[in-house]
């Protein structure tokens, strides 16, 4: 609660560089800010998010379009994300650790994202992304006490804080095409010493936190017909080795998403369908590289958006997981459901 009262904080604090303290949208910022990290601060999430909040904008979920916010827009945006996996009970897990194998298990994880969107010129926007984190009864089993199950609890706290850059460097208004560049960071500011129900430090691995410097670049490109939009993105995430000399893993992740926008007003609908992939490398402990990591998942994510005034928004999308090629022993995903609410200025 300390870290989400210096965030919020500092995020006053720069409403107060960039607008009059008298002004009404200084107002609207700070109810709408406390409002958020009200809802952030009620749930959790870990096992490290690989997506960020959208701007609340109308288009796709998941998928990051190359149109930036525009110069003087602010776009706010709380999105949770909701993954549950096909647990192992205590009979596999003592399965598992009877044929020499230390495995985990967990029910689900949920993350809550808060994102931040500035624009700086026409074709330049910042943003930041704050989450949170929950994983959810974490057990596990080892080989030399194959009987015993360690439970572990749930492990929750404050993510990395990652802050983006979003360039749009080709503008055909002619042709309704547009593409982007993503460049950031993600800063160590998580969680790294949350502890088990025991007392004990959870591996890096379950922390909210990396403990690491990730550099993040991407790119993105959209495509318009009337009411009919194309787009697609590709976000890559160089790890490092952060706490407990643990190195994650590089993410690549790839979208594509057809979005419908139903006319209408003051409201409006938009008819998503996307397609997420997600490859993580291997992480590495000490330089010996965890066999029972990395993965490959592909969604499938259906989705809607209601827009109100073109100013505020509502957004949902379900996951349903079509590929899944896990390295060693892991639990499998099941749905991923992320929804959220946004504001622009």
């Amino acid at each position: 609660m300390v870290d989400i009262i210096l965030v919020l904080f500092h995020i006053r604090t720069m409403n107060k560089i960039m607008i009059p303290e008298d002004s009404l949208m200084q107002k609207k910022l700070t109810v709408i800010c406390c409002f958020l990290f009200v809802l952030i601060s009620s749930r959790a999430m870990a096992h490290h998010p690989t997506g960020g909040a959208g701007t609340g904008q109308a288009g796709p979920v998941k998928t990051i379009p190359a149109s930036p916010a525009g110069k003087g827009r602010l776009a706010i945006a709380l999105q949770t994300e909701f993954i549950n996996f096909d647990a192992f009970s205590d009979y596999e897990l003592r399965g598992h650790a009877k044929k020499g194998n230390d495995v985990h298990s967990a029910d689900s994880i949920f993350h809550s994202v808060l994102g931040i969107s500035y624009g700086l010129t026409d074709d330049l926007t910042l943003s930041l992304q704050i989450p949170y984190a929950h994983l959810d009864n974490i057990r596990e089993a080892h080989h030399d006490e194959p009987e015993e199950i360690h439970i572990h609890g749930d492990a929750k706290g404050l993510g990395d804080i990652t802050l983006l850059g979003h360039y749009r460097f080709v503008s055909l208004k002619e042709s309704n095409f547009e593409s982007a560049v993503q460049f950031g960071i993600k800063m160590p500011s998580g969680t790294t010493s949350d502890k088990d129900i025991d007392g004990e430090q959870f591996e890096t691995e379950f922390q909210p936190g990396t403990g690491s410097w990730n550099p993040v670049i991407g790119i993105a490109a959209t495509k318009r017909y009337g009411q009919v939009s194309l787009d697609a993105n590709l976000l890559y995430t160089i790890s490092t080795k952060g706490a407990q000399e643990t190195d994650l893993g590089d993410v690549f992740l790839y979208n594509m998403s057809l979005s419908y926008r139903v006319a209408g007003r003051p409201v409006s609908w938009d008819l998503i369908a996307e397609v997420n992939g997600e490859w993580k490398q291997k992480q590495e402990i000490n330089g010996v590289k965890d066999e029972n990591s990395g993965e490959h998942v592909l969604f499938l994510s259906p989705g809607i958006r209601v827009s109100l005034n073109r100013q505020f928004s509502a957004f949902l999308s379900v996951g349903f997981p079509v590929i899944q090629d896990m390295n060693g022993i892991q639990n499998e995903t099941g749905t991923r459901t992320l929804l959220g609410i946004g504001v622009t200025f």
